[in-house]
């Protein structure tokens, strides 16, 4: 048996299907069937049962498979001794939330892209209750990473922190001065804001209300940030921005912090990946990813480009 064999197998264990084992180790289908059948003549035994449309684990196979994973993990050890980074080849296929995307995520990508310029990158941006897809797509294989809000209760996944994103409440000035800047004479009249109950930023803002007792009268959700600020600065509600959005729209005149507001709690942002995953290329994108990430906007004039509340 050989090493590049054993690597296959993994692969094709712990990735959804054939072909995206083969796009991750930057081979062709038919090479990866190769391998694996040149494995199992090796040792004597089927690993796979191909009978149905989708290859399966046999009896063997599972039993086979934590093994490898530890011979892997060994030659990963000894191969990056004493020499230079690997260059990444292939396909990179993950996914982040907007408020990545609309931030750090150009960043990362450039500097991923000037490392490693064989790597094919393919970035899936998700927004407010999709996010939740991010994960389930990670640990059932279908994306080699993600970076989302909150850590997930999955085993198949492992997390690594990156940073936090602090948020602040906000309205536009027409608002701040018929409430006189206050949230809890605005919420009686005004609709709150926010991204949809199932996004990492829910929690919070309940968090938040329920400590001066507050009252909501009528809520207005929507999935993006973006379009959430081009609401917020038309009037049409008070709620809760990115603390660096809110900063620069404030400087610019098109928002006013509110004032007598209890304090918003950061949210604390995760690299997530299949627990079972040992390519050097997560590692190395978790290592950028924490050199670049930053929740300050780059340039937010498309927010409010002819705009003015």
């Amino acid at each position: 048996m050989t090493l590049k064999q054993l690597e296959a197998f993994y692969l094709a264990a712990t990735s959804p299907n054939f072909m995206i084992a083969a796009e991750r180790l930057h081979i062709s289908v038919s090479t990866l069937s190769k391998r694996i059948t040149d494995l199992e003549h090796s040792l004597r035994s089927i690993l796979f049962d191909r009978s149905s449309l989708r290859a399966r684990l046999t009896s063997e196979g599972e039993q086979l498979l934590p093994h490898v994973e530890q011979l892997l993990k060994q030659a990963n050890v000894v191969a990056g001794m004493g020499r230079q980074a690997e260059i990444l080849r292939g396909r990179c296929h993950f996914g982040v939330g907007e408020l990545s995307a609309l931030t750090w995520l150009p960043t990362f990508i450039a500097r991923l892209q000037a490392a490693h310029p064989d790597l094919q990158l393919d970035p899936v941006v998700e927004a407010g209750s999709s996010l939740g897809n991010l994960a389930r797509r990670v640990a059932e294989g279908d994306l080699d990473f993600a970076v989302i809000a909150n850590r997930p209760a999955d085993n198949r996944i492992k997390a690594e922190y990156l940073g936090s994103a602090g948020f602040a409440w906000v309205c536009s000035p027409a608002l701040h001065r018929q409430g006189e800047g206050r949230l809890p004479a605005l919420l009686p009249d005004c609709a709150l804001i926010s991204l949809p109950p199932s996004s990492g930023t829910a929690l919070i803002i309940e968090q938040s209300l329920q400590s001066i007792d507050a009252t909501v009268a009528r809520r207005l959700h929507c999935n993006s940030w973006a379009v959430i600020a081009q609401l917020l600065i038309q009037g049409l509600g008070l709620g809760v921005l990115p603390e660096s959005w809110a900063d620069q729209l404030v400087q610019a005149g098109l928002l006013v912090r509110l004032r007598g507001t209890p304090p918003l709690a950061a949210l604390d942002y995760f690299l997530i990946s299949r627990e079972r995953d040992l390519r050097p290329l997560v590692g190395t994108c978790l290592d950028i990813a924490c050199e670049v990430v930053n929740f300050k906007p780059t340039d937010i004039g498309f927010l409010h480009t002819g705009t003015r509340a």
